[in-house]
């Protein structure tokens, strides 16, 4: 091999320089690399696991958000309705009231009537017998006498405009 101008001792020198450079390289930038860069990946990884939690953590959250504040809309709605069930129960209950107060005020209002009535007609009955009796008094004690049945007429007409 010395006709093709190789020197061995060169060669296995420079052979044993390439090997040791490519030792030293793997063992002191390409593995460092490679495990900054798998070290890298996997942070990248967990990142995105965390960030998928979170996601799910918030998708979670707002469900229950939703779902409370349709049971706060129910239990709203359940809370008018006993409201206004209470109210119309109560404006019914007042109706009756003023009807059955009502009544009593008619009822209250016919029985005065009916007894201020019957005054009148007592009162005027009374009035009517005393001015029978004053007239047949009167036209009896005339016949009696036998004279002046036009005086007595007309004193019985003059008494009885003094009493209206």
């Amino acid at each position: 091999m010395d006709k093709l101008g190789i020197n061995w001792g060169l060669l296995i020198g420079q052979l044993f320089n390439v090997i040791f450079l490519v030792w030293l390289l793997n063992q002191f930038l390409y593995k460092p690399i490679l495990n900054m860069l798998s070290e890298r990946t996997r942070r990248v990884q967990d990142s995105l696991s965390e960030a998928d939690q979170v996601k799910q953590q918030l998708a979670n959250a707002k469900k229950s958000y939703e779902a409370e504040l349709a049971k706060a809309r129910q239990e709203a709605a359940k809370i008018v309705t006993q409201a206004q069930d209470r109210a119309k129960s109560q404006e019914a209950e007042i109706i009756a009231q003023a009807r059955r107060e009502a009544d009593r005020i008619r009822e209250d209002a016919r029985t005065t009537a009916s007894q201020e009535r019957d005054t009148l007609l007592s009162d005027a009955k009374g009035k009517i017998a005393e001015l029978v009796t004053l007239t047949a008094t009167r036209v009896i004690g005339a016949e009696l006498q036998a004279k002046g049945h036009d005086k007595l007429i007309a004193e019985s007409l003059a008494a009885l405009d003094r009493r209206n």
